[in-house]
């Protein structure tokens, strides 16, 4: 009977760690099975991404190579090397609600912060669809298309929209699977990245 009760304890302990150590927001997600309004031709290109793939906070965040939307092209070795600056990775589609309206709040704190660089990667979408959308808001921060799906492979998730919090020093600092506030999103960089 003792040891049935180590047990529970044991298995509730591990529930517990593995809760906390994948933290989710308490904004809107669209979980990443229920892609109702998603493009029909999305199909999942690979299993086994160039860069490696994110197993938790402290780890390398893996390189990525985006072609962004201005055509110009973001390495995330090649930041982390010449600008230096923590980056905020925001993962996205059109077609989520909860991206929606998620956008205009990081547009706007990423124009307040100047010591962070922000990204955002539009993934599971209809590349014309994503620039339409941040061509009618106007966001400002780069964005880009991850056409081939290694990105999103790479930095897994549960549901959109998910931000990624990587240091200076290349590693993984934070997950958030949500939708932010500018408030919590100021709070997540100082806490993460700058504090």
């Amino acid at each position: 009977m003792l040891g049935l009760v180590i047990a529970a304890v044991l298995a509730l302990l591990a529930v517990g760690w593995i809760a906390r150590s994948a933290p989710v927001g308490d904004g809107p997600v669209v979980p990443a099975g229920a892609i109702a309004d998603a493009p029909p031709q999305l199909t999942v290109v690979g299993t086994d991404p160039p860069g490696g793939v994110v197993e938790g906070v402290g780890d390398p965040a893996p390189d990525l190579i985006l072609e962004l939307f201005d055509g110009s092209i973001f390495s995330l070795a090649g930041h982390l090397i010449d600008d230096g600056r923590p980056v905020v990775m925001n993962f996205w589609a059109s077609w989520c609600v909860p991206c929606r309206e998620e956008m205009p709040a990081i547009d706007a704190v990423a124009g307040r912060r100047s010591d962070v660089f922000f990204l955002g990667v539009a993934v599971l979408d209809d590349e014309e669809a994503a620039r339409s959308f941040t061509e009618e808001i106007g966001v400002s921060f780069p964005l880009g298309f991850d056409a081939g799906g290694d990105i999103a492979l790479a930095y897994p998730s549960l549901g959109l929209p998910t931000t990624w919090f990587i240091t200076a020093h290349g590693t993984i600092a934070h997950r958030w699977i949500g939708q932010l506030s500018q408030e919590q999103l100021e709070e997540l960089i100082d806490a993460h990245l700058t504090g």
